[in-house]
């Protein structure tokens, strides 16, 4: 979505709306600390006039008021340590991270998954920083600037109104010259960040993926793919840096050539006794600071316009993400029994490809479910679709008679649990992972009992007990215990349907069977759906569907399956242990 300046602006601005007095000690620690640099300067050509004119009566009046200043100037110091500065970044970026982070659980899953983590993180993470710092920068910078520009002016105005014209002209060339080349480079701005983000994309494949690029000895073929970008990024440094040397230049050379003038100009008048001296020692300090100020003015409008591009980053993600339809609007679902019915469901991920097409079947509520069938025939999809993380493309997908696409889907996931092969563990203590779905206290006696009915007993043996950290995804735990722990987290959470899509496909024998324990207890008095590629986890389920190609081939009991000698039956035979 193409937004105007204004637009942007207003939007860039908007995290002040929140905790306006941040915002205002920033403003009023940043004012001060300007006119601090300047106003040395005017008492300083003050006390000087009044010498020249041997006026002692001003001339102590001055000094006693600057002396003033001084000490009152002191006492705001102390009094503004730990003011404004250190406080906007955090309160801006706590601000974003509200607004967006909650907005981010509302957005649709494929949209999520097309750009992996490391695009994701790089995304979020440095858009928030960076708004926090300029919108911090931008109040220092600007705040500078205008104090510099206002008394500068005001010094030249007093003696000549030439001055102050020929000045104001020189100031805004200064910044149109710096705004148009900006825009120029803007183009090589945007793609170094997308550049950026495949780099980082790819830094996290070689971190998250290390065991099997050492195993393959594909570090070269990696550290190959980076140096494709690294090189994209120095040819693309190398074409903005002929417009970001013009924007330094140029300016620079103007603000050089006014002040030659101006000394020039006010040398011949005082040299013609039309000039005092202290006009002189007013306005040449003064005129440094400005263009000390001018060179910063346009250092910081190429920083902004640089950094800017990460802000803007994070807004077209969040501003073309697809949300998930439903999602805190709609009736509030009310679980009755746990029957579940597919209406002529179709869903596809590309478009013109169905893995699921005018799918229907019903489920019991109470009752085991199983899915069965080859890989990619659309199985996960259906689990994903009973738990509300997609949406159907066509037809109608009823829980206890209430359509999905009617009912709030925030009140939905309350009734559900969604257990995969890869197990939903955070980095944390095992206890924040086990109360993690519960908005009410957790009784001991609770804990206890999640943990036995899981069989997570190993809990006890760990280190710290319930307060072991457990690492990122829990790499601490074996993948057994991980799975446990899931478990015990869906027991505690004590959802009405129960989903588990290929929970224990990548366990070894030992750790399957202490899970089949934990899952048989989480099973009791629910609605349960298990998506198997193991027979054995689903030989007593109360119905069993076999899926292929995104329809329904096959229906049954285990043993009538078996019996039917069709595909079920012969996967049963390339399984051992039947």
């Amino acid at each position: 979505m193409k937004q105007t300046f204004l637009q942007k602006t207003k939007r860039f601005f908007e995290p002040l709306k929140k905790d306006r007095m941040v915002y205002f000690e920033r403003f009023i620690t940043t004012f001060l600390g300007a006119v601090d640099r300047i106003i040395h300067i005017v008492f300083l050509e003050r006390i000087v006039y009044y010498l020249e004119n041997q006026n002692n009566s001003s001339f102590f009046i001055v000094l006693n008021v600057y002396i003033l200043y001084i000490f009152l100037y002191f006492i705001f110091q102390i009094f503004s340590i730990g003011k404004g500065f250190p406080k906007v970044p955090n309160t801006v970026g706590k601000f974003v991270q509200n607004m967006y982070l909650k907005n981010f659980l509302k957005i649709d899953n494929n949209y999520i998954e097309r750009y992996g983590t490391g695009s994701l993180v790089s995304i979020i993470n440095t858009g928030i920083q960076k708004w926090g710092n300029l919108i911090n920068f931008f109040i220092r910078e600007f705040v500078g600037i205008i104090v510099a520009f206002f008394f500068t002016g005001y010094m030249l105005s007093k003696n000549n109104s030439l001055f102050f014209t020929v000045f104001i002209c020189f100031y805004f060339i200064f910044y149109i010259i710096s705004y148009f080349l900006n825009l120029k480079i803007l183009k090589y701005r945007m793609e170094r960040k997308i550049n950026s983000l495949h780099h980082s994309k790819n830094v996290v494949k070689i971190l998250m993926n290390k065991s099997e690029i050492s195993q393959n000895n594909k570090i070269g073929v990696e550290l190959k793919n980076l140096e494709y970008y690294d090189n994209k990024q120095i040819d693309n440094s190398i074409k903005m840096d002929k417009y970001l040397q013009s924007i330094f230049i140029g300016p620079k050379m103007i603000t050089n050539i006014g002040i030659v003038l101006i000394f020039y100009y006010c040398g011949n008048l005082y040299l013609q006794g039309n000039l005092k001296i202290s006009f002189i020692i007013g306005v040449v300090p003064i005129l440094i600071i400005m263009k000390t100020e001018i060179t910063k003015g346009i250092q910081f409008l190429n920083d902004f316009t640089r950094e800017f591009t990460d802000v803007e980053k994070l807004w077209d993600f969040f501003d073309e993400a697809p949300l998930i339809e439903g999602y805190d609007k709609g009736k509030e679902f009310i679980y009755k029994k746990g029957d579940i019915e597919f209406e002529k469901v179709s869903y596809e991920y590309v478009k013109g490809k169905n893995i699921l097409e005018d799918f229907s079947f019903k489920v019991k509520g109470g009752s085991i479910t199983a899915f069965v069938g080859p890989s990619g025939g659309g199985k996960s999809t259906m689990a994903k679709l009973i738990g509300g993380y997609i949406q159907a493309d066509k037809g109608e997908i009823l829980v206890d008679g209430q359509k999905l696409s009617e009912v709030s889907l925030k009140s939905y996931y309350k009734n559900i649990g969604y257990l995969t092969q890869e197990p939903s563990v955070f980095d944390g203590t095992v206890l924040e992972n086990l109360t993690y779905a519960r908005d009410n206290e957790v009784s001991e006696k609770e804990i206890k009992e999640a943990i036995e009915m899981a069989k997570c007993e190993f809990i006890y043996d760990l280190p710290n007990g319930l307060e072991t950290e457990i690492g990122e995804r829990g790499v601490k735990l074996s993948g057994g215990q991980r799975q446990r722990l899931a478990i015990a987290k869906i027991i505690l959470k004590n959802p009405k349907i129960v989903i588990l899509d290929e929970p224990t496909s990548a366990l070894d024998s030992f750790s399957e069977e202490q899970i089949t324990i934990a899952l048989n207890n989480l099973f009791k008095e629910r609605t349960v759906i298990v998506i198997a590629h193991r027979l054995q986890t689903v030989k007593h389920a109360d119905k069993i569907f076999l899926i292929e190609n995104g329809k329904i081939t096959e229906e049954g009991t285990h043993t009538s399956l078996q019996e039917k000698g069709g595909l079920y039956a012969k996967m049963l035979e390339l399984q051992s242990g039947f």
